[in-house]
């Protein structure tokens, strides 16, 4: 396989992919344009931040397999990549570690000033009066505004220094809340309005844009404070400034609507001088132990495909609600026994929404599971168990 690396990757990753016999192509300075012209002839993608258009997709001639060395794939053009039938994987939760300890890193900031601390003391100043007073985070309620792996790290985090959790996530239920010891809220708007401080760690989507706006940060407590940890987007960030600006809450960020690009670039945007703000650089993944954890998630991924066929953690495949139910087909597994049973199929106009073949070691015994869009008439079934004669059985099971 032909391997296009676009990013930086660790370099024991890119050893294990000469190692299982691809052809390396390390190109980790490529930029969104630059793609299409690098794309032809290479049948797997491999990108961290940088952008994969439909330019790219279009321009692909045997592109098959799209990795994206971290959790969000909002930079990648999935609809566009479905289209032409390549897979597109992720590797979430490989970086919830590191995210979350900045998360900690960036409340603990907020609460004892310590950037603030750092430059008087380098400029010269001595301001212990200024600097010696601390609401604490003993007791206090910490609010997480999704509860994926990410939400889940900064939850068992807050808890050891003491502090009361609450949360709310479109996948948490009370019973998962009280598995974590936490307690559940019907919205972003009640964490917002109940929290001492808020954490921000959800995808972004249409739905999730602008989440956090004017009316969540008017909920927030007088002198709480937010941090942004998800995505641009996300949080409405001329709200945000609008909020700092009156003095309510404080806010730290690691992630804007309006960022620069790239490793170094000046930065002249509406955070630059806000008082009551600390930025980070989009750095919550960027430590080594996540770097690597995300690399060898990588390598696991296509060490996988090569081997079955199957994408771990594909985003723009459709899931079982696409089909009706499976037929099931246990068969020898000689040639020519799975082509009967899709020709029996294709006559009767059945589309055939997923297929898997299993072999059973040395029995010369297989069984396949083929997922069709709607219910087989019992011609069919009896077409199928009589299209040749190494069927052993056809059993027809519906999704509930």
């Amino acid at each position: 396989m032909k391997v296009l690396v676009a990013d930086k990757l660790p370099e024991s990753n890119l050893k294990a992919l000469k190692d299982a016999g691809h052809e390396l192509h390390f190109e980790p300075k490529l930029s969104a344009d630059d793609l299409p012209n690098a794309i032809l002839g290479k049948h797997i993608l491999i990108v961290r931040s940088t952008k994969v258009t439909k330019a790219t997709i279009d321009a692909s001639d045997q592109l098959q397999l799209i990795v994206r060395a971290g959790a969000g794939t909002n930079t990648i053009d999935c609809d566009a990549a479905a289209e032409k039938a390549i897979h597109v994987a992720n590797c979430p939760g490989k970086n919830a570690v590191a995210v979350a300890e900045l998360t900690l890193g960036l409340i603990l900031s907020l609460d004892r000033a310590i950037p603030d601390n750092v430059i008087a003391l380098r400029s010269g100043a001595w301001e212990k009066g200024r600097f010696g007073k601390a609401p604490g985070l003993m007791g206090r309620s910490l609010g997480i505004i999704g509860m994926g792996r990410i939400g889940q790290e900064v939850a068992k985090r807050a808890q050891a220094f003491g502090m009361n959790v609450i949360a709310w996530s479109r996948s948490l239920t009370e019973e998962k809340a009280q598995q974590l010891g936490i307690e559940a809220r019907s919205s972003a708007l009640e964490v917002c309005k109940d929290a001492d401080i808020v954490t921000v760690h959800v995808a972004y989507s249409e739905k999730t844009h602008h989440l956090i706006g004017e009316a969540e940060l008017k909920a927030m407590k007088e002198g709480a404070c937010l941090i942004h940890m998800a995505r641009g987007g996300v949080v409405d960030d001329k709200a945000l400034i609008h909020a700092l600006q009156a003095g309510k809450i404080r806010a730290a960020s690691d992630v804007y609507e309006d960022e620069p690009k790239g490793g170094k670039a000046d930065y002249d945007g509406p955070f630059k001088e806000l008082d009551g703000f600390y930025g980070t650089h989009h750095i919550g993944a960027s430590t080594n132990q996540a770097q690597q954890a995300i690399g060898d998630e990588v390598i696991r991924i296509i060490n996988h495909w090569t081997r079955t066929g199957d994408v771990f953690n594909c985003v723009n495949r459709s899931g079982r609600g696409e089909g009706r139910g499976q037929m099931l087909i246990r068969h020898l597994d000689r040639v020519g026994v799975l082509a009967a049973v899709l020709d029996v199929l294709k006559g009767n106009g059945i589309s055939v929404k997923e297929m898997h073949n299993t072999i059973f070691d040395d029995t010369g015994a297989a069984t396949a599971a083929i997922t069709l869009d709607r219910v087989p008439e019992e011609h069919v079934v009896q077409n199928l168990r009589s299209c040749s004669t190494d069927v052993l059985g056809v059993e027809w099971i519906e999704f509930q």
